[in-house]
């Protein structure tokens, strides 16, 4: 099963209002990842459909985070109540 994009590709720092703080937190904070990694203004994010039942909710839940190092950092989004950010570009 393929996944579908729900947001293209964008820097992190263009969209610091919109996604919420514990996305950003959560990279800062792990000190288990490379350095680089623990600075979200370095990334790209790009949201995803996990299957076409989450693209007809149009909900993405899946959010990958790309560094410049090459690393690619995914968060999985499930149940309700979780703030979900989709945006455009243009």
């Amino acid at each position: 099963m393929a996944h579908i994009q729900a947001c293209p590709r964008y820097p992190v720092a263009k969209l610091f209002a919109l996604l919420p703080p514990k996305f950003i937190e959560a990279l800062e904070q792990n000190q288990k990842i490379a350095s680089c990694c623990r600075h979200p203004e370095n990334h790209d994010i790009e949201a995803w459909y996990s299957s076409e039942a989450e693209a007809e909710k149009g909900v993405p839940d899946i959010y990958k985070n790309h560094c410049t190092c090459g690393r690619v950092h995914v968060r999985f989004m499930v149940g309700g109540g979780d703030e979900r950010p989709v945006w455009e570009v243009r």
